[in-house]
């Protein structure tokens, strides 16, 4: 659990860097304060004699880190300088049973031949959630082939969120699956879906297919 946290934490502490950069400022990460021995900022940003230093904590980190309430207390008496904690929420656990195990390659191959069967019967909402769960699966296992720590059953969200954070799916591959976990998340929940076709099935066993020809580079 601790390291699927950590992992959430750099993703957002990455972002949050790119912003201020974006705004001009110079981010130094992992930053040692020298008013403060022992401590490494999150963030430094600075710009134009402003310097902000940034946290970034989970609920579980903000326990593990005490010396956050005595930085802000040193922060509010130096001219020029602010603190920011920004909170990210941790990653959603899903209800499973116990020893749930993502599909072997087979049986992820196995999952793509019943959902062509389905879609030839005219069945293509059900074809589509055969192919994502194997597309879920093929992933997952791409993350752990990269020796990558995912500790619990977690969204899809955040499979893909680790995926291409690792670079173990392409920008490109992101958000295309992002915007086919769409239409899972409608037709799993009971929604009739505008712009669904059988053809969004075999685009996503084309990518399905690719991922399990591909080799992720390890973390």
């Amino acid at each position: 659990m601790i390291e699927d946290i950590e992992i959430l934490e750099k993703k957002f502490i990455a972002k949050t860097a790119a912003k201020y950069r974006s705004r001009g400022y110079e981010v130094e990460e992992d930053c040692p304060l020298e008013f403060l021995p022992g401590f490494r900022a999150d963030l430094v940003a600075r710009k134009d004699g402003d310097v902000r230093v940034i946290e970034v904590k989970s609920r579980t980190s903000l326990a593990l880190t005490p010396k956050l309430n005595e930085l802000a207390e040193i922060l509010y008496e130096k001219p020029g300088w602010s603190y920011d904690l920004l909170l990210v929420g941790e990653p959603e656990k899903l209800e499973s049973p116990e020893g749930a195990q993502p599909f072997a390659e087979e049986e992820i191959r196995q999952r793509l031949a019943e959902a062509e069967a389905v879609l030839e019967k005219g069945s293509g909402e059900a074809a589509y959630l055969l192919v994502w769960s194997a597309c879920e699966a093929a992933i997952r296992n791409l993350i752990e082939t990269a020796e990558i720590s995912i500790t619990r059953v977690t969204t899809a969200a955040y499979v893909l969120d680790m995926a291409v954070m690792h670079g173990i799916i392409s920008r490109e591959d992101y958000d295309y699956l992002t915007d086919m976990m769409k239409y899972r998340n409608a037709i799993a929940h009971g929604f009739d879906v505008n712009g669904f076709s059988d053809e969004k099935v075999t685009e996503l066993i084309e990518v399905v297919v690719r991922l399990l020809a591909s080799e992720p580079a390890l973390a």
